[in-house]
């Protein structure tokens, strides 16, 4: 959704040519609106040939699963983003162990997002579903479940169930 009046003065924007495209613009003072993606991070918590997964109880893609994940915060860093979610959605206390991949999110209709892949293993914590999963759960990456939410989250299991890493 794009934003309606100018966060500067409150003015109603309008659409202009900026940079070679159409923005809104405010006719008063000039602010461009820029509508840029938001940084987001994702985990891959793995147990030998399992992963953790998410049931999401929100949308979008609710009652399908999904890794753990989400919208990084103004004062946190994108690592420190990675950790956190998977502690509010799962109850582990997870430590990084590696990047796996960097997607543009083609399917969220929140909003877009840069999307930051992790993969990660268990220092604490106890398993349980935070306030936006329904469950929680280990999953074979031979035997996933097919309602797996979101396409990025389906192309980097589906690598993983095929022992296949990124190439830049």
């Amino acid at each position: 959704m794009s934003p309606r009046f100018c966060i500067a003065c409150g003015t109603e924007l309008r659409p202009r040519e900026v940079d070679g495209r159409s923005r809104q613009v405010c006719p008063e003072c000039g602010r461009v609106s820029w509508e840029n993606p938001v940084p987001a991070a994702a985990v891959v918590v793995r147990r030998a040939r399992e992963v953790l997964l998410c049931r999401r109880i929100i949308e979008p893609y609710a009652g399908q699963w999904t890794l753990p994940a989400g919208y990084q915060e103004v004062d946190e860093s994108i690592e420190s983003t990675a950790v956190r979610e998977v502690r509010e959605e799962t109850g582990l206390v997870v430590r990084l162990t590696g990047l796996i991949d960097v997607f543009t999110t083609p399917d969220d209709p929140r909003k877009p997002s840069i999307l930051v892949v992790y993969e990660a293993e268990e220092a604490d914590g106890e398993l349980v579903p935070g306030e936006e999963c329904s469950e929680v759960a280990w999953a074979s990456l031979d035997a996933l479940p097919r309602d797996i939410g979101f396409a990025n989250n389906r192309i980097v299991l589906e690598r993983l169930r095929k022992g296949e890493t990124r190439t830049w």
